[in-house]
């Protein structure tokens, strides 16, 4: 299972999600969905975008979890 870690970043940077919408060419929907960890796929376009806008890499957005 991937878990999306938008949450904590947008926590840890001190940004919201209507500035991460202003940031980037996600809709407020789609950051929504990552924020909510509803992301059913995702484009390597919207990863390298975050990987950008948090000055991060992708592991820091995305964390493999097993399932139990």
């Amino acid at each position: 299972m991937l878990v999306f870690k938008i949450k904590e970043l947008l926590e840890k940077n001190k940004i919201s999600r209507y500035k991460l919408r202003q940031y980037s060419t996600l809709s407020y929907e789609r950051i929504n969905d990552y924020y909510f960890g509803r992301v059913k796929s995702f484009k390597a376009e919207e990863l390298e975008q975050l990987c950008e806008i948090f000055n991060c890499n992708i592991q820091d957005i995305i964390e493999y979890k097993k399932h139990k």
